[in-house]
Order: structure tokens, then sequence, then C-alpha cells
């Protein structure tokens, strides 16, 4: 694993190197492309301003003769064009501003502006001065550009020819505040790749050295890079070419200059990953080391483990038969909420048109969450991908489907159809998606709780009728799993009950109206009260005395659970220094929530409640459920572990229910085991009634934890559980739970009565 690791290291590494590299050449090329655009740009609008130029020269010519003096002060002006000369058609001399400028046309520029009439039109452009001679021109103070002037009365013949000369000087000037780096240069180039300009951020440059081009690399003709060449130094050079003014900018730069953050930071990193490697061989050698010195007594309990590891295994098969796990699906390919609204409205807009019957299905999966919390996400992905699957195959050319989050989908039904096909198809479909899932060799079995709206009957528009399909849902989850049922106007009343209990939590928690009562845990060996669990209930002022089944699920969806099991662990705490000051020490168990573990402060606030009533940890004990902890696994089981080590006893609850592994279960700091109602309803006071139970209190005497049997309820059931060794027993065979007010008549009766 070391070795992987240190592989792994340097693999990415390299891949970060690899990276930077690209990157850094990257991001230098599109500087360097947005610099040589707006130089592209600059010299298009030169040539642009040119045009104006050969209107003025012509303008003057035509009116003052053969005067050059005239247009020479008509220009005498211009900082770039300043210098100028106009020949006829066939590149004689006419007109001229200084008399070191040809006389005579070259015939190879002639060539080229009949070439670039035919080519480009009357467009200035920049000649080649000597297609055979170097590629490298060199460098003069003044850059020749030629203008085919058209005749004006027929518009499509050359009439003149213009060479305006612009100063290079005034060109390399507009480049000296520009940031190239040390290296960067820009440069001009004509149409035959010849070198017209070189400047830098100093100014010209004059005999810099050829740049040896190599292949270029560009989807688009008129810009793109390549690799070049110079004093054995190699450059990045990125151009922008225009064809029809007969130039090209190239930016270039020097790969080392370019690449040297690149190189700084990898020469770090090397350093960094050579110091982790030597550190992880050093650790794997001092590994190796305990391992060697370790063996020996490791043979002595691998035995051990064994047995317990059988042990393990063989409940595990017997509840992973049981057990049904559901995730969260990111891909399913369905419509998601919005969009399924914006459809869906549009939707219903044309079924009223054409007085047809719309239907509106909201689908919960049954045992979603146990399922999810059982195998994992990737397995609830797949589960909800083909469910999704098997909706979509069912729906018609003009139904719709989406998933809303979580385990609920929505289906919209708009076809032509009565209500009986309706019922027929959502029939269909619950069978449909009742089936076995097999994925990837695990079979998963799960059943949708269906709620249909229908319009016009129901609701006249699309959000009312997701929310009378949400009611008509929970309805068929009352029902039992896999039922359908169709919304009806008096499953309101249940919905408004729970908003109106959700309203009113807030002030039940500031007006203290939670008490608590008392259910005994009875020793089943002594059959001694050994402490009491602690159930909360609610004194209403109007529903009167409300019970946990109404409220806390509710609590737990709106986030008043956390206050709640604070209020909660206050009461205990306080009847327990009550019962101090009355010479009473007993132990009082308390139900913790998912969301109270969840929370970074929860150890803190357990430990200073104790302490502000001045109660032993070893008189409060703390009851969870494994899915309490699957949240945020880590930061439950260092609550849990800080506790534990305070003296307060743990236990896990509702054992039995499916959730809990045993391999977990071994990992968890827990002290009691209770096994759920669910599995002691079953026993009588036969061997043989019940393996689960019997191996799992001999599972949790292997773990040295002590068994709580909940819900016992029958003397046949007393019997089996204290033959089987569980150590307590909580149930209405003992007492259900009571007020304060009336413990002590119980405790009195208790000892005077034979339990047993």
């Amino acid at each position: 694993m070391g070795l992987v690791t240190i592989a792994f290291i340097w693999l990415l590494d390299h891949r970060q190197y690899s990276a930077a590299h690209a990157e850094a050449l990257d991001s230098k090329a599109n500087e360097h492309l947005n610099l040589a655009t707006i130089a592209a740009e600059h010299l298009k609008q030169l040539a642009d301003r040119s045009l104006a130029v050969s209107a003025v020269v012509n303008s003057t010519a035509n009116t003052l003769g053969n005067s050059p003096s005239d247009a020479s002060r008509a220009l005498a002006k211009d900082p770039v064009f300043n210098r100028f000369s106009i020949y006829d058609a066939r590149g004689n001399w006419q007109f001229h501003s200084h008399d070191n400028l040809p006389a005579i046309l070259p015939q190879h520029w002639l060539e080229q502006v009949y070439a670039q009439i035919e080519n480009h039109g009357f467009v200035p452009f920049l000649p080649v001065s000597d297609i055979s001679g170097p590629k490298i021109a060199a460098p003069k103070w003044h850059l020749p550009l030629l203008l085919p002037v058209a005749d004006p009365q027929t518009r499509g013949q050359l009439d003149r020819i213009m060479l305006v000369e612009m100063d290079v000087g005034y060109l390399a000037s507009l480049y000296q505040n520009i940031e190239m780096g040390y290296s960067g240069i820009i440069q001009l180039l004509d149409a035959a790749g010849q070198e017209r300009l070189r400047a830098d951020t100093s100014g010209v440059i004059f005999n810099g050295g050829a740049l040896i081009a190599g292949p270029e690399q560009a989807k688009d003709p008129r810009r793109g890079g390549y690799r070049s060449v110079a004093n054995d130094k190699v450059y990045q050079s990125i151009y922008v070419t225009a064809p029809e003014h007969g130039w090209r900018i190239v930016v270039s730069q020097q790969l080392d200059e370019i690449l040297t953050p690149v190189q700084t930071r990898q020469t770090n990193q090397t350093w960094l990953g050579i110091i982790m490697s030597v550190a992880i061989l050093l650790a794997i050698s001092w590994i190796f080391t305990v391992l060697r010195r370790q063996q020996a007594s490791l043979k002595a309990l691998q035995n051990s483990e064994q047995e317990k590891q059988r042990l393990i295994e063989s409940l595990e098969t017997a509840h992973r038969r049981s057990s049904h796990a559901a995730s969260t699906d990111h891909l399913s390919g369905l419509f998601n909420r919005r969009e399924f609204i914006r459809i869906a409205s549009d939707c219903l807009t044309q079924q009223r048109a054409k007085r047809r019957l719309l239907a509106i299905l909201f689908i919960d999966l049954d045992r979603f969450k146990s399922i999810n919390d059982t195998l994992g996400h990737k397995v609830g992905d797949m589960l909800l991908q083909a469910v999704a699957g098997r909706i979509q195959r069912m729906l018609g050319p003009e139904d719709q489907a989406a998933r809303f989050g979580g385990d609920e989908f929505v289906v919209m039904l708009a076809d032509n159809r009565s209500e009986q096909q309706i019922t027929e198809w959502v029939k269909a479909l619950t069978e449909k998606l009742s089936a076995t899932y097999s994925l990837e060799g695990v079979e998963l079995n799960t059943s949708p709780s269906v709620g249909i709206s229908i319009c016009p009957r129901d609701a006249q528009d699309i959000d009312e009728m997701i929310r009378c399909a949400d009611a008509a849902m929970y309805s068929a989850k009352r029902a039992g799993r896999g039922q359908y049922r169709f919304f009806d106007p008096s499953l309101n009343t249940s919905r408004i009950e729970e908003f109106h209990i959700e309203q009113a939590l807030g002030e039940a928690l500031r007006k203290r109206q939670f008490i608590l009562h008392y259910q005994p845990q009875v020793r089943l060996d002594t059959l001694t009260i050994s402490g009491y669990e602690a159930l909360v209930r609610w004194r209403h002022p109007e529903f009167g005395l409300v019970y946990p089944d109404r409220f806390i699920a509710i609590a737990e969806r709106s986030g008043f659970i956390i206050d709640l099991g604070k209020e909660v662990l206050r009461l205990a705490c306080e009847q327990l220094k009550k019962w101090k000051v009355q010479g009473i020490r007993t132990t009082v168990s308390v139900n913790v929530s998912a969301l109270q573990l969840g929370q970074e402060d929860f150890a803190d606030s357990v430990l200073r409640e104790l302490a502000l009533h001045d109660i032993a940890p070893d008189q409060l004990e703390l009851e969870i459920t494994e899915t309490a902890i699957l949240d945020r696994e880590q930061l439950a089981i260092e609550h849990l572990e800080r506790l534990k080590k305070a003296g307060i006893a743990i236990s896990l609850d509702d054992f039995g229910l499916g959730y809990a592994g045993f391999a977990h279960l071994y990992a968890l700091p827990i002290s009691k085991l209770k096994i759920d109602r669910g599995l002691i309803a079953q026993l009588s006071n036969t061997h043989d009634d019940s393996p689960i139970v019997s191996s799992t209190i001999a599972l949790a005497k292997r773990l040295q934890l002590q068994v709580v049997a909940e819900g016992v309820e029958t003397r046949e059931q007393l019997v089996y559980l204290k033959i089987s060794g569980c150590d307590y027993g909580q149930g209405y065979h003992f007492s259900r739970p009571l007020s304060v007010e009336q413990l002590p008549e119980f405790d009195e009766a208790f000892k005077l009565k034979e339990v047993a």
C-alpha cells in the first residue's frame, strides 16, 4: 500500500506538471494571440488611414498639377505617412514627396499590384521587397504600402498607384509599454515570410538573428502558432495573418521564460515528493518491524476472531434476506421539478381545451431509507435509475415523468384516457414497480405508494394537483405498502392537523408543555427494577396528552427535534436530582436522535447538563439507533466514545429491524443491546422459537454487551428470555409507561408481587 501511495504521488506530480506546463503555454498563447490581434487590427486601421491619405494626395495632385511640394505640405503633419509617391498604371512616376523615392515602380511590385487587384480588389497592401531575396531583409526605418487607385470613371480599372511609406519608429513606439518579458518580440512579416520589422519593449531590433519557424499548428488559416528557434533558443510563436493586406503579425517568447514559474513550482513539488516518499518508506519499515514483533501474539487471537467472524457472518446472512436498501438518484433521465411543472402547465391548458382528463401521480418508494442506509448510495442510485426506466417504458406519447428528489417521482398522464383507464394504468405501474430488481447481483424488493389527482375534478392548476396527489400518496402509505389512492377532499384534514402541530412545537418548547413518563426496566435474574426509560409526552392545551407517534416525525422534519431532545434531557436530569434529594438512586435512559448526534457540541451539552444538576454520569443512559450514526458517522462515534469514557452508558435501540450490521456493531462504543419488540412478539417458551433472538443474545454476550428485551408482554416470553440469558426486560408484562406521580405506588406493588 505504501509503494502504491508513492507511485500515486509521483504519478500525480507528473500529471500536475504536465497540466501546469500545458496551461502555462496555452495561457501565454492566448495572451500573445490577443496582442497579435490588437497589432494586426492597428495595422488594418493604418491601412484604412492610408486610403484617406491617398484621397488627400490624389485630390492635391489633381488640383495643383505637378506640384509635389504642395502635396507634401498637405501631409506634412501626418506622424505616420509623410513620404509618398504616385505612379501611373504602368509604374511610371508622376508625383513624389522626397527625391530619394523610386522614380520607376519596381517590376515585381507592379506585378504584385495587379495580383492584389485580382485577388482582393483595390486594397492597400505591404509589397514583398524581393521574392528571390533572403527571408530576413535588412530592417529600414520606413515600410512601404502600395495603394492601387481605381479609375473614377470605370471603377474596375487601375488608374494610378500610390506608394506610401510608414514611419517604423512610430510603429515601434506603440509596443514599448507592452509587457512581453525579457525575450518577447513582435515581428511584421510580408506575404513571402520576409521579416520587415522586429521590435520588443525597448524598441526596434536590428540583426536579432533569424527565427527559424517550425510547422504551423492552426485550424484557422488567419491565426495559429508554431515553435521557432533562434540562437539555440526555442520560442513559442503566435501569429495573426491579414492576407488581403499582405502581412502577418508574429509574437514570440522563449519557452524557458514562459515555463520559469512552472519549473520553480515543479522543483518545490519534487522535493516535497521526495520527502513524502522517504517518510512513507520509513513508516513501512517501522510497520513491518512492529508486525514482526506482534506476530506471535496475533496468532493466539486469530482463532478467537475466526469464531466471532463465523457467528457474525451466519447472523448477517439471516439478516441480509430481510434487509433492503435505497439511495439517491442523480441520473434518472427524467425531468426535474421546474421543467416538469412548466411542461405540465402547458399540457394542462391543451388538455382542457380538448376537454380531456389529465392525471398527476405522486409516487414514493416504500422503505427507501432503510434500503439506502443498508446497501449504500451506489446501489440506491442504480435502484432509482431502474425505477425511472420502468416508469419511462410505460409512458404514452403525451405522458411525462419527473423525479422531485430522493425517492419521489411524479407522472403526468395526458393521453385521451378515461378515469377507468387511468386506474388500470396505475395498477399496472404498481405491479411493475413492485417486481424484483436485480442490481449487480443483489436482488431488491420494493413497492410504490401512489397518490392520484385528476383535473378538472380535483384541481385546476398543476401546483394544486401536485399537492392533492401528494396528500393522496400519504393516504396510500397509511393503507400499507404497494397501494394507490385517489385524492379525496377529506385527506386535507390530517395534513392541516400536522401543520398545526408543527406550528405549535416552538411555542410548546418555550412554554415547557412536554413531560416525561417512565417505563420500568427489570433485571430478569433477580426480578428487581434496575432503571427507567424516559418517554416524552406533550400536554397540549387543545389536543390533550399527545403521544410521540403524532409529533416526533414532524419534529424531525422541521428540525425541532434538537431542542426537544435537549428538553427531554433537562427533564430527566431534573427528576434524577429530585430522586437524589429523596434518597433514591436509579438510572434513566433517554433516546437520542440522528440530528442531535450530528451537532458539534452534543457531548459538551450532555456533560454540561449532568454537571448543572449534580448527577453522576452512571445514572444516565443514552439510547441510539444505528441509523442515527450513519449520517455523520465519525462525529457521532467521537461523541459516544467521549460520553462512554465519562461513565455514561450507551445502548443500541431497535436492534433487529434490519439496519444494524454485526460487523459494524462490533466497532460501536456501546454497552447494551436492546432487541426490538418485533422479534420479541413472536416468542414462546420453546428453545427453537426464534433462533435470531437466541443467536443475538449469544453474540452480545461474546461481545461483552448486556441485553435488554423490549415489548415483553407475556409470561412465556419472559421464560424464554431468562432461559436464553437475557439480562433485562421492558414491556407491558411489567408495566406501561407511568407518570412520576404513579411510580411510588408501582414500586411498592412490584416489590410485593411475584412477577415471574
